[in-house]
């Protein structure tokens, strides 16, 4: 065991759990047990006491710290949380998921300290619940199964507002992807399975040999020509309310819009006016911008058959959980052999 090179972890891996055996017997590894801490204070405090303990007992200290999925309760890691493991001289951190607007990466490497996230884990699952979604809101779909359990079938014939939807077909329309990396080209994929046409914007465009059969447009162009939007980019500073009321203004009138990736990205209060308004039809919504909150408007029983919701979950499976785990080991690997991890996020100053 490396003995000399502990690695602290935030409980243990629950879907890589044989791969995770091994690497307990290659490394010494702590952990700050799920059940011992409840939110980002208590495990800032936990993380504190454990590097002291082992400063303590006259130990190496930890040279890394590494998290699983479904962690969100304690975020954000940042500073306030970590920096007892940067003082120490830990260096490598890790968590499972493809984003990391919660992580302060900023800091990470100012102290020298590489961050890792998993970022090919859940693009299969991303990408086919953005599908379902879009197939969802286009077909109406949770409006005929609650019709169907409420006994209503089809809804009352004498009652226009009551009768259920027809549906609208994907084939020949256009899908406008807002972030073609490799869960927007998954769902490119499949959508043009589905018969559409793709435009995507990206700030640079792909290669060529990336963008198998989508084509690259300018941000104003996917907003007035798309049928359907998927939003597929990471939440940074500049994507922020990328749609607002403006954009919503732009696009055409019965549009359907898809979120998979930052609730942040969209203005939700001018996402419901634009619902409410008609200009987009209906929304498929898997995050939200202060979730687990939902806001109100989205709520509302009138737009009840037009906003299709899931929580945070289109990228929830167990093969997806179990590659993102390999794939947080084989970080601390590269790193413990002297390399640069391949999934590094970021270039420390060292």
């Amino acid at each position: 065991m490396a003995g000399d090179r502990a690695i602290l972890a935030l409980g243990s891996a629950a879907f890589a759990v044989e791969a995770y055996q091994v690497f307990c017997k290659e490394f010494t590894v702590d952990s700050v047990p799920l059940s011992s801490v409840t939110n980002h204070d208590t495990l800032a405090q936990a993380i504190a006491a454990a590097v002291t303990r082992r400063a303590a007992d006259g130990q190496s200290p930890y040279v890394a710290f590494i998290w699983f999925f479904g962690t969100n309760i304690f975020s954000p890691f940042d500073q306030a949380m970590l920096e007892p493991l940067t003082k120490a001289g830990c260096g490598f951190f890790s968590g499972g998921g493809a984003g990391y607007d919660d992580v302060a990466t900023g800091w990470m490497t100012e102290q020298g300290a590489y961050y890792c996230n998993t970022p090919t884990a859940i693009t299969v699952s991303t990408a086919n619940g953005a599908l379902m979604l879009l197939l969802n809101v286009t077909r109406a779909s949770y409006q005929g199964e609650m019709y169907t359990r409420a006994g209503k079938w089809r809804g009352n014939l004498a009652d226009p507002h009551d009768m259920f939807p027809l549906g609208y077909d994907l084939e020949d329309r256009t899908l406008g992807i807002i972030g073609l990396g490799q869960i927007g080209q998954a769902l490119s994929v499949r959508a043009q399975a589905c018969g559409m046409k793709i435009i995507y914007y990206n700030r640079r465009r792909v290669p060529e040999a990336e963008e198998n059969g989508a084509r690259y447009a300018s941000f104003d162009e996917l907003l007035a020509t798309s049928d359907a939007i998927s939003i597929n980019c990471p939440l940074t500073t500049e994507t922020r309310h990328l749609l607002g009321p403006a954009e919503f203004r732009k696009m055409k009138s019965g549009v359907y819009i898809v979120n998979t990736a930052r609730g942040p990205i969209v203005d939700e209060e001018a996402l419901v006016e634009a619902l409410k308004s008609g200009k987009v039809a209906a929304a498929g919504l898997d995050v939200f911008e202060k979730e687990p909150s939902i806001n109100p408007g989205l709520l509302d029983p009138s737009l009840s058959y037009r906003v299709s919701m899931q929580p945070h979950a289109t990228g929830r499976t167990a093969a997806a959980f179990t590659k993102g785990e390999n794939q947080i080991m084989k970080s601390v690997r590269e790193y413990m052999r002297g390399q640069r991890p391949e999934y590094a996020v970021n270039n420390p100053k060292f």
